[in-house]
């Protein structure tokens, strides 16, 4: 009985598996480091004295992903 009930687990356990879709990138993905855009600021700053730090492409340990830019004050 015992070595039916861990049959059976593992087997649910690989269908589950095996019913995995692949995950699709989005196009703020890429698995090569695509080229950067040109940095330009959006929007207008919160402040006077704000900057704009451009945005880059980050690897996540699977992919590349787009980090957007953002305004943010001097130190």
């Amino acid at each position: 009985m015992r070595v039916a009930f861990v049959l059976t687990v593992f087997l649910a356990g690989l269908a589950g598996c095996a019913t995995q879709r692949e995950q699709r990138l989005s196009s703020a993905e890429a698995r090569e480091r695509p080229t950067d855009d040109r940095c330009v600021a959006r929007g207008k700053p919160p402040a006077p004295d704000a900057e704009w730090a451009c945005g880059y492409w980050h690897w996540d340990g699977v992919r590349y992903v787009w980090v957007d830019g953002r305004w943010q004050l001097p130190r």
